[in-house]
């Protein structure tokens, strides 16, 4: 999610750049680190895709009024459900629902909670 927030908020394209400095900062061990990985470039491949689902399914806001976390926590639990089937989609949206409780707002869980559910009973 770090890395995805860097991504939008500088830019510039350097997923590699952004994604070792997260990777080194949090220490992560290798297996982690290819998962982390391969979740945020699936993530940034199918930004277009991800947006306009998460947009049809965000009632009365425009997606880039979201706040920054909430936007992309959202992007992140999509791209697990599309496109990491092993991975169930109880388990995608409860870890969306905690990051979103963790870096967001004190209503972020209960948002994310809400679009991923309905995201998910569409597809």
């Amino acid at each position: 999610m770090e890395s995805l927030y860097c991504y939008e908020i500088r830019d510039d394209g350097c997923i590699d750049e952004i994604f070792q400095y997260s990777k080194d900062m949090h220490q992560l061990d290798d297996k982690v680190a290819e998962f982390a990985k391969s979740l945020l470039k699936k993530t940034i491949e199918n930004l277009d895709k991800l947006d306009n689902e998460i947009a049809a399914h965000v009632k009365n806001w425009d997606l880039n009024r979201l706040a920054t976390i909430d936007k992309n926590v959202l992007r992140l639990g999509l791209a697990e459900l599309l496109y990491f089937p092993d991975i169930p989609r109880k388990v995608s949206i409860d870890e969306a629902i905690e990051l979103a409780k963790t870096y967001g707002t004190a209503e972020s869980g209960r948002f994310v909670n809400g679009v991923l559910d309905a995201l998910n009973k569409d597809m």
